[in-house]
């Protein structure tokens, strides 16, 4: 087991995506760059390719408003902007339809590491590069394989 890095940063997405009534998409990115120490520019940069990267065509939509599908992809959105070392995904493919799931796929490219809790064993086969099956019956509780 190795241990993470000092100043590593990681990126959580929950399996529901819940935002406050008032957000909208582009504050949701905006709150989500705020713990960084960045320039303006480069805030406004990240949020502008993040907004062309997942496909939103406003960033004045409401959050509130968004089929399950962009909730979640709105909230990987969030989770990607800020760049981390490790991002950590329960469930991703929750709400998505095949283009939502696609974009996925294509989208956690840019982590350098990411854990996936999921039962999309499709999505696995796409994206894995290493699986660990947590089960009791398995010595030490786990079944790991390199691989999807």
């Amino acid at each position: 087991m190795r241990a993470l890095r000092k100043q590593s940063s990681l990126a959580y997405v929950p399996q529901d995506s819940l935002f406050e009534p008032d957000d909208t998409v582009g504050s949701v990115l905006t709150a989500a760059l705020e713990r960084l120490a960045l320039e303006e520019e480069e805030r406004t940069a990240r949020v502008q390719a993040m907004l062309s990267r997942a496909g939103f065509e406003t960033i004045n939509a409401r959050a509130s408003t968004l089929s399950g599908g962009w909730r979640k992809r709105l909230a990987i959105a969030a989770a990607l902007v800020t760049a981390p070392d490790v991002l950590l995904l329960d469930e991703p493919t929750n709400h998505l339809d095949l283009e939502g799931i696609l974009w996925l796929e294509n989208a956690i490219q840019i982590a350098n590491a990411c854990l996936i809790v999921t039962h999309d064993r499709y999505f696995l086969e796409n994206v894995a590069t290493q699986m660990v099956e947590v089960n009791r019956v398995y010595p030490q509780g786990t079944f790991a394989v390199k691989g999807n």
